[in-house]
């Protein structure tokens, strides 16, 4: 179940792009020892916010020869949660402004990261000599938390677990009452409040005990994980109902003020930030799963981001602009400039006036080469209309070009990304993965079809002769 992991999953503050170089000029420093993983790169990352969870790299450095890696973070203004990641593995932790912190990458565990192309969470073992610190509260709680759940599991398979969570939270109130943390607490409490929605604890009790007269912990990693399971599909379903009814003709007419009149009917949505939060949880997930006009729900976040009088909110809602803009269909491709398998530098400008078939991909990777194996015959038919362009993920320059010299019927563009970071613009999560991108460089299709499953259609409808009137 969710709430038995293990490893840190704990946020605490929000960080977006412009916001994080505008915070007070403090600084934290990790040391890391990395001993399984010399010469690669290891990645410091951080969320935009934690409802549309887009990463933002802060930096990125080689691991040496010895195993080591440092990084001094500048423009903490107070605790931070960030991400370390190395290949598919990441793991999480809070940094304090001016502290100090000692971090141990874990070896690779091949018998339960089976799949190399997927990201999976790992636990960073640190070494911090403040017992008050957040990392090791939390540390400690994790394993009192194990010891309850060895005692009581049996209840909760039984569906007999609230009262028993209940009293688990009593004794942990009790156990910390001396620590004055307050990331720690938010993390504790609404650890709990998680269980709490797994269980299937009411709803109304949830609403109640956790949300209710509470403040918003934006940036609270656990917070807000309880928040988006707690009204995930809520304005959805609400609109179906008597009550809610006026939501559609409220979108589809934008009217900010209509859809949050709608909204507080529900007792619980009375506190005005609670509930254009939601409004805002709302209106994303509309952006995606259609049935509205993209445009008025662009309205009405440009509404929240000009004129809402909470700053947190402003920053989700141009968050979400920002994202509407990226990887989905009619967004700018993000441009990029890399080098190709010959030293020259290429740029998305480069391939402006025809369609673009853009892949991510390793030389590493079966399921990208097998890929690779169908191209010639479609590169042959159609690679004078549309551009071809590969771009590599591994981690040497060297890789591509020795793949290349014993591939020599693959003779589209390669590109290499250097240190990932247009892989990361592009939100690449698995290899390989396809865009289509059309002649004046805006995504046609996001994630595009692979070269043996329904792109060769594609490729005809586009670059058919447009037959005069």
């Amino acid at each position: 179940m969710k709430f038995l992991r293990r490893y840190f999953t704990i946020g605490i503050l929000l960080i977006a792009n412009s916001y994080w170089f505008q915070l007070q000029a403090q600084s934290a420093t990790i040391e890391g020892y990395a001993p399984d993983y010399k010469g690669k790169t290891v990645y410091l990352s951080a969320y935009k916010d934690f409802i549309t969870y887009t990463p933002v790299q802060i930096n990125s450095t080689s691991i040496s020869d010895s195993g080591k890696f440092k990084f001094n973070v500048d423009g903490l203004k107070s605790c931070t949660f960030i991400y370390l990641s190395i290949d598919n593995l990441k793991g999480d932790l809070y940094i304090v402004p001016n502290n100090y912190y000692r971090v141990v990458f874990p070896a690779p565990d091949t018998d339960h990261y089976l799949n190399p192309y997927v990201q999976h969470k790992v636990d960073l073992d640190l070494f911090i000599d403040d017992s008050n610190e957040v990392n090791n509260l939390i540390m400690d709680f994790n394993a009192q938390f194990d010891k309850f759940w060895a005692r009581n599991y049996v209840h909760f398979l039984k569906k007999q677990a609230p009262k028993y969570v209940d009293s688990f939270y009593a004794a942990m109130l009790a156990r910390y009452r001396s620590r004055t943390n307050p990331e720690f607490n938010g993390y504790m409490t609404y650890t709990l409040a998680e269980i709490g929605n797994n269980i299937l604890e009411g709803e109304k009790t949830l609403g109640e005990k956790y949300l209710k007269g509470k403040p918003i912990l934006y940036g609270n990693n656990e917070y807000m994980e309880f928040f988006n399971d707690y009204f995930k599909g809520y304005m959805r379903n609400f609109m179906y109902t008597r009550e809610g009814v006026d939501i559609v003709k409220y979108i589809n007419n934008p009217d900010y003020n209509g859809l949050m009149d709608v909204l507080k009917i529900n007792r619980l949505l009375r506190n005005d930030s609670l509930c254009e939060l939601v409004l805002l949880k709302g209106l994303y997930e509309f952006y995606y799963s259609g049935g509205f006009d993209q445009e008025n729900i662009k309205i009405l976040l440009r509404t929240i981001a000009n004129s809402s009088k909470i700053d947190e909110d402003k920053i989700i809602a141009n968050d979400m602009l920002a994202s509407f803009s990226g990887v989905v269909k009619g967004g700018n491709a993000p441009d990029f400039a890399m080098k190709d398998s010959k030293g020259i530098v290429n740029s998305i400008i480069d391939y402006r006036g025809k369609f673009l078939y853009l892949a991510f991909f390793k030389t590493t990777s079966s399921a990208s080469v097998s890929q690779m194996e169908v191209l010639p015959a479609l590169y042959k038919q159609y690679g004078k209309k549309i551009n071809f362009v590969f771009i590599s993920e591994d981690e040497n320059y060297t890789d591509l070009t020795d793949f290349l010299k014993t591939n020599k019927n693959f003779t589209w563009t390669f590109l290499w990304d250097e240190k990932h970071k247009v892989m990361t613009q592009y939100d690449v999560k698995t290899f390989p993965e396809y865009f289509l991108v059309s002649p004046t460089g805006k995504f046609f299709r996001s994630p595009a079809d692979d070269p043996s499953h329904g792109i060769e259609n594609t490729f005809s409808d586009i670059t058919k002769p447009v037959k005069q009137k």
